[in-house]
């Protein structure tokens, strides 16, 4: 180790490019991150989901739940299924043994059972969504759009925000919920259908006939060649009532608004939404795996600013869910701790040691971190919750080495050595224990590498930030530092006159106060032993444990349940009656209040969700 530090020494150059380098390095990785909630974990769990409108809890279960369950159990590898059998709508929760299979082939396998099943209702409007339960995908940002909803002007506004935040490559859906889709209405005359001797099936052919949109094949010439479809899909009311029913040789023709009444109206939907007591559409935008949470919400928050500059007169847009808020927060305090403690670290060894050696001592940190965000990139790692807060636990640790290393570096110089060979000295006598304590801290995070289950696998990233810092911090110390104290350091004061100072009449009543306590060895000895019981008892028996603790509730969710048979209409009066009672109560506490009707669930696994009917 003596001749290893000696040649970054003397190589001053090649140890300031790297030290350059190191710090580029650092910079890179950054870039190279997405800023995310929660790392990318695999839950081993998945959702199908199955409605069947009109048709009663009991025959839900018979004809679709047993049937699909009955295929899934096929698949082995699964640790519990579990389903939800209600009017309209089938609901099954699948786990896998996340720590003894390949959950992708098991996934894999489920989509393939799902995709086989066979002996559903013929009248089946949809078949089974399997949906795969991601930690990397998730809403990002929820939009609630309240105003005038008069001939689907809200909903019709919402639908082209959708298609356009959709557009973005990072989105993986918009789900939108309190949405009709639109839909025309032909009302037929009976009586004028009689008189002109036209039944229903000739109408439905003639509609039929002029809604298509049919693929032509191609149209070549000599240099080129262009495709050919024929698009007659109906836009509007009046194309619709122009439909032609029949003609005759005489010219006279029958019109389909001749023989009926049509409407531009909407579906019957299955639930309805409200924001803080008004009828609202909202969109739930849900982000692709492995993207940056932080830059599709801010596309987002652009596209939304065009339609405020478009339809802001008429319709209000409101952000009620902003993750990117959360995820900006934990990058506050990742920055903030490594000013904050880069300021402190300074300033107390300004204080306790030599100017310039204090000043060169404090660069370890922010070299070691760079480090640690150059290699977290080559893991698979983004900043989020979890490294964030490796990162803050391994902030405090980083400039330990650099302070013992310089301090014993600056106790050498005083007793009269050369730089190069007090900073060499320093090096070889104290490497090897600082290498241990260094291997001693890593050790007592290993056991998070072998946690199993979900929870093993958000707080695998824990260990491994904590020892790339620590291994990148023992070796700045040893190969970097030495060279900045020897050429940057400056001058330290002899022995003499390092005890003359303050520092040094603190020493040595320090000293005294440890020769006391040798003296008194049993004394000492069996405070420490009460102090440990006493620590071992207040641990075990008064404190809780908890991994992780709860942060500030934000959010508060009150499900209400109508008597069987309510309509929709009237579940959703009682929502906005709510919703008013508490803004009243809470005041401006209450930022936000979103109400459904027709439904409870608030996320994909929501083990009390319920659909109404």
């Amino acid at each position: 180790m003596n001749s290893i530090a000696k040649f970054f020494i003397t190589n001053e150059k090649l140890t300031i490019v790297l030290s350059i380098g190191l710090f580029v390095f650092g910079l890179m990785g950054l870039s190279k991150m997405n800023s995310e909630s929660f790392p990318s974990v695999n839950f081993a769990m998945a959702t199908v989901t199955t409605r069947y409108e009109g048709a009663s809890a009991e025959d839900i279960e018979t004809k679709i739940t047993k049937k699909i369950e009955d295929e899934i159990r096929t698949v082995s590898g699964l640790k519990d299924v579990r389903s939800v059998s209600q009017p309209g709508f089938s609901s099954i929760n699948i786990r896998a043994d996340l720590d003894n299979i390949d959950v992708e082939k098991v996934m894999s396998d489920l989509q393939k059972a799902v995709d086989r099943v066979t002996g559903l209702p013929p009248d089946l409007e949809e078949a089974p969504k399997f949906l795969e339960i991601k930690s990397e995908e998730f809403p990002v940002i929820e939009i609630a759009i309240t105003g005038s909803n008069v001939d689907r002007f809200r909903d019709s506004v919402a639908d082209h925000l959708s298609d356009e935040i959709e557009d973005n490559e990072m989105v993986k859906d918009v789900r939108m919920s309190g949405f009709a889709n639109r839909r025309f209405m032909i009302n037929l005359d009976y009586q004028e259908m009689i008189e002109q001797h036209i039944g229903v099936d000739e109408v439905l052919a003639k509609v039929a006939t002029r809604n298509v949109n049919i693929p032509g094949g191609t149209l070549k010439d000599i240099k080129t060649q262009s495709l050919v479809r024929v698009e007659g899909k109906i836009k509007n009311k009046e194309e619709l009532e122009n439909i032609l029913v029949r003609s005759n040789f005489t010219g006279q023709s029958i019109y389909l608004k001749d023989i009926a009444h049509v409407q531009d109206d909407e579906e019957e939907i299955t639930a309805k939404a409200r924001y803080n007591g008004e009828e609202a559409t909202l969109l739930i935008v849900s982000k692709k795996g492995g993207t940056d949470t932080i830059r599709l919400v801010n596309e987002v928050q652009k596209k939304l600013d065009q339609f405020k500059q478009l339809y802001g007169e008429k319709l209000s847009f409101n952000i009620y869910h902003n993750e990117s808020t959360k995820v900006k927060d934990r990058l506050d305090v990742l920055a903030s701790n490594a000013v904050s403690g880069l300021i402190l670290v300074i300033v107390f060894l300004f204080i306790f040691l030599p100017g310039r050696i204090g000043m060169m001592t404090s660069l370890s940190l922010p070299l070691s971190v760079m480090a640690t965000l150059g290699f977290m990139p080559m893991w698979g790692m983004n900043l989020n919750a979890i490294t964030i807060l490796a990162l803050v636990i391994a902030l405090g640790m980083l400039v330990d080495n650099s302070v013992v290393i310089a301090e014993n570096y600056t106790r050498l110089r005083s007793e009269g050595q050369e730089p190069i060979e007090a900073a060499t000295n320093s090096v070889s006598q104290l490497w090897l224990p600082i290498t241990a304590t260094a291997f001693t801290t890593i050790a007592a995070f290993m056991p998070m590498l072998v946690t199993k289950g979900i929870m093993g696998q958000f707080i695998k990233f824990i260990p491994i930030v904590v020892s790339f810092a620590l291994l990148a911090s023992l070796l700045e110390s040893f190969l970097f530092l030495p060279m900045r104290l020897v050429h940057i350091g400056g001058k330290v004061r002899n022995l003499e006159e390092v005890g003359a100072d303050w520092f040094g009449k603190i020493q040595t009543k320090f000293e005294g106060l440890m020769e006391w306590t040798i003296r008194r060895r049993y004394l000492v000895a069996g405070l420490f032993t009460i102090s440990t019981i006493f620590s071992f008892v207040m641990t075990f028996k008064v404190n809780k444990f908890m991994l992780f603790p709860p942060e500030q509730t934000e959010m508060y969710i009150a499900r209400v349940e109508t008597p069987v048979g309510t309509r929709l209409e009237e579940t959703s009066k009682l929502i906005q009656d709510l919703s008013v009672k508490i803004k009243d109560v809470l005041q401006d506490d209450a930022l936000h209040i979103v109400g459904r009707a027709g439904t409870s669930q608030v996320q994909a696994t929501d083990p009390k969700s319920k659909s109404g009917n």
